[in-house]
């Protein structure tokens, strides 16, 4: 089974916690996770909110395996 990732592809400006992740990629089918507004406050929201799109995506590549 191949292993998938999450791979940040856009970061917004520095924050004193650090950048803040904006959109992701899942390495294996290539879909794309985009951080709502509303996350992009606090870099631990945007980093949660690209976490569970990641984990509760199904992509047809798992259905196969």
């Amino acid at each position: 089974m191949a292993t998938r990732h999450l791979r940040v592809t856009k970061w917004l400006g520095m924050i004193p916690a650090g950048a803040i992740p904006a959109v992701g990629i899942r390495t294996f089918c290539e879909r794309q996770f985009v951080v709502p507004m509303t996350a992009l406050r606090k870099v631990a929201d945007a980093q949660e909110s690209l976490r569970v799109q990641f984990t509760e995506h199904k992509c047809k590549h798992d259905d196969a395996s």
